[in-house]
């Protein structure tokens, strides 16, 4: 069964500065302050087509080795990002990234369908609370989430 969680995210700003700064890795390390951390991320932003190798650390000591990220689409025009991400748990990972204006604010939308196997109920839980938790580092004026599953 793959899980979808979708965490929307309300800002103040432009939304194309803000998908500007999110594609940038040093953004993700910053808004992940103190829960992860992240050995071989580049110092140039995400580009379209490259794929990124990673090691993650979870609080300091649950490390997953070879975290996947493939950029498959990466539109600045439009603010929108998709990655096709796996790791030795989580069989897939598949993040969309969207920045829209919305009247004078900005929506952030983080939409994940996952599939780590019998391991999809807690993986779910645990990414939304990740994804929660960035868009509180980020200081985000509302924050709300769903996990469903994927059709």
């Amino acid at each position: 069964m793959t899980a979808l969680i979708t965490v929307t995210a309300l800002y103040n700003g432009n939304a194309d500065a803000i998908f500007r700064e999110a594609m940038n890795f040093s953004e993700l390390v910053e808004a992940m302050s103190g829960l992860a951390t992240y050995e071989g991320l580049p110092e140039e932003p995400a580009r379209e087509g490259e794929t990124y190798t990673v090691d993650v650390t979870m609080w300091g000591f649950l490390k997953t080795r070879g975290h996947v990220m493939h950029v498959e689409t990466l539109d600045y025009e439009v603010r929108i990002i998709q990655s096709r991400e796996h790791n030795p748990a989580i069989k897939r990972w598949d993040h969309n990234l969207s920045v829209q204006p919305l009247g004078d604010k900005v929506l952030w939308t983080d939409r994940i369908e996952l599939d780590a196997g019998w391991r999809t109920f807690g993986a779910a839980r645990f990414c939304a609370y990740v994804y929660k938790r960035r868009h509180k580092y980020r200081k985000a004026l509302e924050i709300n989430c769903t996990i469903g599953t994927a059709a």
